[in-house]
């Protein structure tokens, strides 16, 4: 198995990784989002290799503590294809990505993950991660549907006129 950063030619078989994770995108899609992680600074991609086959994917970034000096990893997502599952190909991208995270200099790695992923709790469980959520709320606000106002009187805000 090869573990290696993502790249164009993987893209159809990002598109059928992302179908039988739940979040269905069109080639167009996969390719814009691969071109977004590109461009971001301490963010990668990365996908497992089995004999020239995609065979999963997961996505790690760093972003910086506000609460305490350093940096936090984040997890955005593991995906890996049905056929190649409970053979170590999770294992295998989780700990690339903690080694991607560590060596930004992040101090943790985060993850949120769908209640209706048992199976995924138990893999994160089984790897050393603590459900923290009886001590944190998420909130999510979809610019798309309610976009916020102008800021006024701090000076220009990238992507705002």
């Amino acid at each position: 198995m090869l573990i290696r950063p993502a790249d164009t030619d993987d893209v159809a078989d990002l598109v059928s990784l992302f179908e039988e994770w739940g979040h269905p995108l069109s080639s167009a899609d996969v390719r814009a989002v691969m071109a977004e992680w590109g461009s971001t600074a301490r963010s990668e991609v990365l996908v497992a290799e089995i004999d020239g086959e995609v065979a999963g994917m997961v996505a790690v970034s760093a972003g910086p503590r506000l609460a305490e000096p350093g940096r936090y990893g984040h997890l955005s997502g593991l995906a890996v294809a049905t056929n190649h599952r409970r053979r170590g190909v999770g294992t295998a991208l989780l700990q690339a990505a903690e080694g991607y995270a560590y060596g930004w200099g992040c101090g943790r790695l985060e993850l949120t993950s769908s209640r209706s992923r048992e199976a995924a709790h138990d893999f994160y469980r089984r790897h050393g991660y603590e459900e923290t959520s009886q001590h944190h709320a998420r909130y999510v606000r979809l610019f798309d549907r309610d976009p916020p106002s102008p800021v006024i009187g701090i000076g220009p805000v990238a992507g705002q006129t």
